[in-house]
């Protein structure tokens, strides 16, 4: 009988041994629901970022690169400095301070210190030095105009870089502040910086991520376990592909995706409505959304021609029927109203701050002008050419392809020819910023006063200069901005290039873009919101993500 007892007693024992494991295991299970266990704690779900659709990925992060993959910049490499424009505030990343001194033509920047590359070798000011030389060996990867700013580069003691300038040029410190910087002993070998191919080999960077893998459809980044900032809640990044905008939509939708910047047409009823708990978005406005003519094709160089082409485009369809309304009408001038309302030049009528729609005044001015209808109801210059154009915009990008789609037409019909082509992403971008196109649709780089729109856009070295405006005047005005921290002057010297854009329209506003910015709560807090405006939301104006990501905290 004892026997049986002490064998009933270790049946039961093992049962309920058995039951326990079972229900530890049910445990675990729940909690891999919420990310992994490794028995002592519970990692973070992957954050999954949607990009702007651009078909397969191509393996590229070169920092120096227009079409470096998404995280290159900000994730992967860092500058010194990050100004937002969306927050106005600055961000030190490499740097910890900086100062202008010799009458605000020298900028010294304080590095700090405890930095490593992800190889594990030592970040120093030699790097710094090494990055910037090598913009000015390959003036090609130095798409600001550094070197054209800037006379020399020099070391102060350990921890300080010193920026010699021709002139001074405060607002540039945005663009030296803001150059990525890359390892020495990795890019020395690597040969011009703007045609590097940097692959997961050579992806060594300082930020707060790591390349993880790479294929042309996934590509997925892990924490840097010795990031000087500490290690991110979030631990692991994944960046899918996809082909338009309507993939991206179906996937975010679907609780695919955490975090994109996509228009989505009434995002309240296709998006919100899905999961009104979690799925959020915020549109804040940035940027002019911009129809830039090549100037450089003698047709378009005429003021008549560009005059007529804005006459005749009706941007209030473009808003309702392209963006669902989100995007307001933009002022002639190119500032973001009534964000930029203190820069308006009160010279400038009331009236003429608005664009006019009148198909028969752009008529008109063709007519004018000299230029006469063929025989297929197109317009003719008086030396003979045809008014026919080709109009490059984004494949996969719905938005931008309605508004492509819509000015076809309305010029068409008034005796512009407009044929639209869609390009991928990468194409899109070699091609515009090779001049290789007529007429394109697409951004200005906004700062946190319109300063950086107009030197990117309107000076002859502007880093974002597609149309090819040449004026000695505009960059004169632009120089008189850049020396004096007096806003009443800076305000003069702008009037002169508002006035460029509303009587010359080297560039064409088509609506003020909003920036794109939807996420859903499920797995992580701590987003931007309007009512905590923190940095630039969209996940793909680096470097602003990684100051979201540095903002985010495991959902509870």
């Amino acid at each position: 009988m004892k026997a049986k007892k002490v064998v009933s007693l270790l049946i039961a024992f093992f049962l309920i041994m058995a039951l326990a494991a079972c229900s530890n295991n049910k445990d675990t299970a729940g909690k891999a629901t919420g990310g992994k266990t490794d028995g002592t704690k519970t990692t973070a779900k992957p954050l999954v970022i949607g990009l702007s659709p651009a078909g397969q990925w191509q393996e590229n992060f070169n920092p120096f690169s227009s079409s470096a993959m998404g995280g290159t910049a900000g994730l992967i490499f860092q500058p010194l400095y990050y100004f937002d424009a969306v927050s106005g505030k600055e961000f030190p990343m490499l740097a910890t301070q900086y100062q202008w001194t010799n009458d605000n033509k020298t900028l010294i920047a304080t590095i700090r210190d405890g930095v490593k590359w992800t190889d594990d070798q030592p970040f120093t000011a030699d790097d710094i030095i090494f990055t910037f030389n090598l913009l000015k060996q390959d003036p090609a990867a130095d798409t600001s105009g550094i070197w054209k700013e800037v006379t020399s580069v020099e070391k102060q003691g350990n921890n300080q870089v010193v920026f010699n300038f021709k002139q001074p040029d405060i607002p540039f410190q945005s663009y030296v502040l803001g150059v990525y910087i890359v390892p020495q002993h990795i890019w020395k070998d690597l040969g011009d910086p703007s045609k590097a191919k940097v692959t997961k080999q050579y992806a060594i960077g300082t930020g707060p991520y790591l390349l993880d893998s790479f294929t042309s459809q996934l590509y997925k980044m892990k924490i840097n376990p010795n990031f000087y900032g500490g290690e991110y809640a979030v631990k692991e990044l994944q960046f899918p592909a996809y082909s338009s905008n309507d993939s991206e939509q179906l996937a975010l939708t679907k609780g695919e995706v955490d975090w994109t910047g996509i228009f989505i047409p009434d995002a309240d009823k296709v998006y919100v409505s899905a999961d009104k708990q979690h799925n959020h978005y915020w549109f804040p406005a940035s940027n002019n959304v911009t129809l830039y003519p090549n100037l450089k094709n003698s047709i378009l160089k005429d003021i008549n021609v560009r005059k007529a082409i804005s006459l005749a485009i009706d941007r209030q369809k473009l808003s309702d029927q392209a963006a669902s309304g989100y995007d307001p009408l933009p002022s002639t001038t190119g500032l973001i109203l009534p964000r930029d309302e203190k820069w308006v030049d009160p010279s400038i009528p009331a009236d003429q701050l608005k664009f006019e729609f009148n198909q028969d005044k752009a008529v008109k001015t063709l007519e004018d002008a000299g230029y006469k209808k063929g025989s297929d109801g197109i317009y003719v210059s008086p030396s003979g050419k045809k008014l026919s154009f080709t109009l490059q915009t984004v494949s996969g990008w719905t938005d931008w392809t309605t508004m492509a789609q819509l000015i076809s037409q309305e010029l068409t019909k008034m005796g512009i020819e407009v044929k639209v082509q869609q390009p991928e992403f990468a194409a899109y971008m070699s091609n515009i910023q090779g001049g290789n196109y007529d007429l394109a649709i697409s951004w200005t780089n906004a700062g946190p006063s319109p300063y950086k729109q107009y030197q990117d856009l309107l000076n002859s070295h502007g880093a974002w200069n597609l149309e090819k405006w040449n004026d000695s005047k505009t960059d004169s005005a632009l120089s008189e901005f850049q020396g004096t921290t007096d806003e009443a002057k800076q305000k003069e010297a702008l009037n002169y290039v508002e006035n460029v854009m509303v009587n010359q329209i080297p560039a064409i506003p088509l609506v003020n873009g909003p920036v794109w910015y939807e996420y859903r709560d499920t797995n992580y807090t701590g987003w931007p919101t309007k009512d905590n405006a923190y940095a630039n939301p969209a996940p793909f104006n680096w470097p602003a993500p990684a100051i979201v990501l540095s903002k985010l905290q495991p959902a509870k």
